[in-house]
């Protein structure tokens, strides 16, 4: 029950909580890779914010001085309804924006016309244009068709025609623009969710690391447990990102570009997927010692030795390079410095299995041979040479 409590106020406040994990990522990242790399990174994400702000321009001008539609800016707001999403999705996107004024524009010519204006018109309009937004499948954040409906309520019917042609102008340019001038490809995005996950990951390692050495309770070992499963979830849905990343190459020219690093990007999710998974059992089996499930000792227990914070430093430094290799500027010293860490990983394992007490108590025995599996299995995930997972790395 306390969990489940932890867990709504953690989705009570997801927007600040998004700004700050977003914000802490993007200045790790320029810490990390330096501003020179770290604008190379984010050259796609300032590519297509300029197309957008010329798209939006050409379709106000078009609509206020061409077409002399009264609102113009109408037409930028569908420009950016269209090319918020992949070339061939602006394509979809842009046939529903069109669709859903169409029958904005006539579901509410005809509510007038038969009943007039007045309130009883204006709320049939509402929960008549929310019904056809479900009949005709569109997304449930599109809400053109009531949304027209009751600008024509306001303005009059003759807006609705003006509505259609500021809606065409935007889409038109949208998707003119969104398949003609550097198509949005969402690969690099995809990796940098990635990356950014695994630094969250790389975090929570050195957290457990750093409490373990200085001293630990049952409050911080549950804390790291919830933010386990937090990252696992998130990761849960990684694989959307590649889904969109694919689904944006579906247009472009230069698809076979990109198609071995589209397969990086699939393959790197499913790798950090394992891996978290692996970093999760670790982090329950913590919590489960030192509140003494499972007949386990309890906090008599919980001073381990000194290599398994050692173990999990490493294994921090281990996502913190995978991380710098899936943001498209790696180096070759880059992949080096991982396969250094993993070694060094390995020793420390060899040393912390030496020093693991010899107990009696078989409880206590499985669980310090599940932390020594848990850490051989995230190196071995992690691994650019002998692990399962080799396409995750770029070829230096």
């Amino acid at each position: 029950m306390d969990s489940d409590n932890n867990q709504a106020r953690h989705a009570a406040a997801p927007p600040l909580e998004r700004v700050a994990s977003g914000t802490k990522a993007t200045l790790r990242r320029m810490r990390t890779l330096g501003l020179e790399r770290w604008l190379r990174t984010e050259r796609e994400a300032f590519t297509q914010t300029i197309k957008m702000t010329g798209a939006c321009l050409l379709a106000w001008w078009l609509a206020a001085y061409v077409l002399r539609v009264p609102l113009p800016v109408l037409a930028p707001i569908g420009v950016l309804l269209t090319m918020s999403v992949t070339a061939y999705g602006s394509l979809v996107r842009g046939a529903q924006q069109i669709g859903a004024v169409v029958v904005g524009v006539g579901a509410a010519t005809v509510l007038i016309w038969l009943l007039g204006s007045n309130a009883l018109t204006l709320a049939m309009m509402v929960a008549a244009g929310l019904v056809l937004t479900r009949l005709l499948n569109l997304p449930p954040q599109n809400v053109q068709v009531p949304v027209t409906g009751l600008l024509v309520f306001t303005l009059g019917h003759t807006y609705g025609l003006e509505r259609l042609m500021d809606v065409l102008v935007g889409v038109g340019i949208g998707i003119a623009v969104n398949l003609l001038a550097l198509p949005p490809r969402f690969v690099d995005k995809a990796a940098h969710e990635l990356g950014n996950l695994s630094d969250e990951l790389a975090d929570l390692a050195q957290d457990m690391s750093t409490g373990l050495r200085d001293g630990w309770d049952g409050a911080m070992a549950a804390g790291w447990l919830f933010r386990a499963r937090a990252l696992e979830r998130r990761l849960e849905h990684s694989e959307e990102a590649a889904e969109t990343a694919a689904d944006s190459l579906r247009l472009s020219p230069h698809r076979r570009r990109y198609a071995g690093r589209l397969h990086q990007v699939a393959e790197a999710a499913t790798c950090l997927d394992h891996a978290c998974n692996q970093l999760r059992h670790l982090a329950r089996s913590l919590a489960d010692l030192i509140a003494g499930e499972r007949g386990l000792p309890g906090e008599h227990g919980a001073n381990l030795p000194e290599p398994v914070a050692d173990e999990l430093a490493v294994l921090s430094r281990a996502f913190r390079s995978f991380s710098l290799l899936q943001y498209g500027c790696a180096t070759k010293a880059d992949l080096d410095d991982l396969r250094l860490t993993l070694r060094d990983g390995a020793r420390t394992q060899e040393e912390l299995a030496a020093l693991l007490p010899r107990t009696g108590q078989i409880e206590l025995r499985l669980l310090h041979g599940a932390l020594l599996d848990d850490c051989a299995r995230i190196r071995h995930e992690l691994n650019p040479d002998t692990g399962p997972h080799k396409a995750a790395f770029p070829a230096l």
